[in-house]
């Protein structure tokens, strides 16, 4: 069975210094354990199931974590560089290095000799400045421009090396490269062809490329015979289907539809488990949450969103929606965290929330406000509305939103309180992403001084212990302040039936897919 990886952040810290080619292929570091055993065979067609289909095959629209489509974006794409999730190490891949000699005010990227796309054009570093530039682009809509936009500058300083300049020292780059769509990069000229020619022709690096999108049904992959780290890929094609329902998508990999589940639901990992298949989740920090919008009523008001989040059981919550099988984020960070700290981020107190209730009711300011939840969290707004029934002077509505509304309820703050997640192995850059109020990524809209100084020391700084202090001044105004209320840690997971070898996990949870082989 497969053993609960911990992410050593502080080594990762330290290793982002000075980056050297620290692999160079062929490596299957961070392999979940089970399944076939032996050296892997090649040959076979991969069967994989993922929870949504992507909109398009732009890779800067392709989200690089577990719930969406990473195995697809590594598939075509290829990665410049992975995380070892037991060290923190970063694993060189398409790019060959990543420096910096001034504290991560600037860096140089060094890519791997020899490379092409798989229309055979060089895999270059003008190529790596159009696809980052690309995502920075507001046109683009990428998910990952805050990461994007950590980029003041760049410069091709020959085919394989850029120069990269960013707005301000972030020591920690690497991992705005590995969490991201920016580990992708795409040929230039198949993305200035438009969405039409990059989802019908998507020419990248990687070790599959593109045979036929079927929409709503099927995308098939074949063997990029032109990938750089032979004999890599194992398998001959990959079949990927997106199946949004939890009951299903189990189900499908259990009666042998399927090879292998990229999952992000917690009750699936347990029957995994209890089903002796191979499963394996990467722990991360924070967790999926609540974002309160701050900017305007009933949540401008501190003592409502007190009020709301100290009302809340969470272990009645993860009973009714997870069956109780779900990690309660009590902290901010993890045990296994360097940063953690005994902050608990909300407390349970029903009288203390019926007292703040009645006081705002007593100013003419009864709480009632909307929850906007997508089709798969129904059972979340039915969880919340009946344990806060019973209170008085709160009314809750719930209200359903599509995936697709996010970008413009994100860019009108049209909301009250919204499912989101902030979520993280190391906490930077993605943890000021998420809180500081210069971020377009801040869904909660708080603005704080001393929230705001904590994570920008914590962001620029390479001393660990001023690193810890900053994050343990962040943990403390979040327990002041309630500007998200985290309900449960992310479930960044796969699960396979036991034929399939060579399943590997980076990042945010991104499953690879040159290393996965099938047992004949």
């Amino acid at each position: 069975m497969i053993t609960k990886r911990r992410v050593l952040v502080a080594a990762a810290a330290a290793s982002m210094l000075m980056l050297s080619a620290c692999s160079s292929g062929n490596s299957t570091d961070s392999a979940i354990a089970g399944g076939p055993s032996g050296d892997p065979v090649s040959g076979g067609t991969g069967r994989i199931i993922q929870q949504w289909e992507p909109r398009t095959l732009d890779p800067a629209q392709m989200t690089n974590w577990w719930a969406n489509a990473p195995l697809l974006g590594n598939a075509l794409y290829g990665t410049l560089m992975t995380n070892d999730l037991d060290t923190g190490q970063i694993n060189f891949k398409l790019a060959e290095g990543l420096t910096t000699a001034d504290a991560g005010k600037t860096f140089t990227l060094t890519l791997r000799d020899g490379v092409t796309f798989s229309d055979g054009t060089p895999f270059n570093a003008e190529a790596v400045k159009f696809g980052w530039e690309h995502v920075k682009d507001p046109a683009t809509a990428s998910p990952d421009i805050p990461q994007a936009s950590l980029i003041e500058s760049s410069r091709v300083v020959d085919d394989r090396t850029l120069e990269v300049t960013l707005v301000n020292p972030v020591p920690n780059f690497a991992n705005a490269i590995v969490e991201t769509s920016m580990n992708w990069i795409a040929s230039p000229a198949a993305l200035q062809g438009g969405q039409q020619s990059i989802d019908t022709n998507p020419i990248g690096a990687g070790p599959y490329t593109l045979e036929q999108w079927s929409r709503q049904d099927v995308i098939k992959l074949t063997r990029n015979d032109k990938f750089y780290d032979a004999p890599l890929p194992y398998l001959d094609k990959l079949e990927i289907r997106a199946i949004s329902d939890a009951d299903q998508r189990y189900n499908t990999l259990v009666s042998g539809g399927a090879d292998l589940a990229v999952e992000g639901v917690w009750t699936n990992v347990d029957k995994a488990k209890n089903a002796g298949l191979q499963n394996a989740v990467v722990p991360l920090n924070g967790g999926t949450d609540l974002a309160l919008n701050t900017t305007t009523a009933p949540f401008d008001d501190v003592r409502a969103r007190k009020a709301f989040a100290i009302a809340l059981d969470l272990d009645g919550i993860n009973n009714s929606v997870f069956e109780g099988t779900a990690e309660l984020p009590h902290t901010l960070f993890d045990e296994s965290s360097p940063f953690y700290q005994d902050i608990p981020l909300v407390e349970q107190d029903r009288a203390e929330a019926q007292r703040l209730l009645d006081e705002l009711a007593a100013e003419d300011k009864p709480l009632e406000f909307t929850i906007s939840l997508y089709p798969t969290n129904k059972s979340l707004g039915d969880a919340i509305q009946t344990q806060l029934s019973t209170l008085n002077n709160i009314t809750v509505h719930v209200k359903t939103i599509d995936l697709a509304q996010l970008g413009q309820l994100m860019a009108q703050k049209d909301y009250d309180a919204l499912v989101a997640g902030l979520m993280f192995s190391d906490p930077e850059p993605r943890l000021g992403f998420g809180l500081h109020s210069g971020s377009t990524g801040n869904y909660s809209g708080i603005a704080d001084a001393q929230l705001d100084a904590a994570l920008d020391k914590g962001l620029s700084s390479q001393d660990e212990a001023e690193r810890a202090a900053s994050y343990t001044v962040v943990q403390q105004r979040l327990a002041e302040l309630y500007p998200l209320i985290f309900y449960t840690r992310a479930a960044p997971a796969v699960i396979a039936n036991n034929n399939i070898g060579g399943v590997v996990q980076y990042g945010m949870g991104s499953v690879l897919a040159e290393t996965l082989w099938l047992q004949k």
